[in-house]
């Protein structure tokens, strides 16, 4: 399935997640693990409980 993003903004992004794996190697692989084990989750869930955007609670509609 072809990404919505233009590729000049996918390459951007690609970038930076190169720049962060260098600077902080470790930090980035146990992102990358929790991503994998959490994959059922939702990438769009997860990122909204990091942004401090949701609550698990407010993500299944408790709250």
């Amino acid at each position: 399935m072809p990404a919505y993003a233009s590729l000049e903004e996918l390459t951007e992004v690609s970038t930076n997640l190169l720049e962060l794996e260098q600077k902080y190697p470790e930090a980035y692989k146990d992102f990358v693990q929790l991503f994998k084990s959490c994959r059922k989750v939702g990438y769009k869930n997860i990122c909204k409980m990091l942004l401090g955007e949701a609550t698990p609670k407010e993500l299944k509609g408790l709250d």
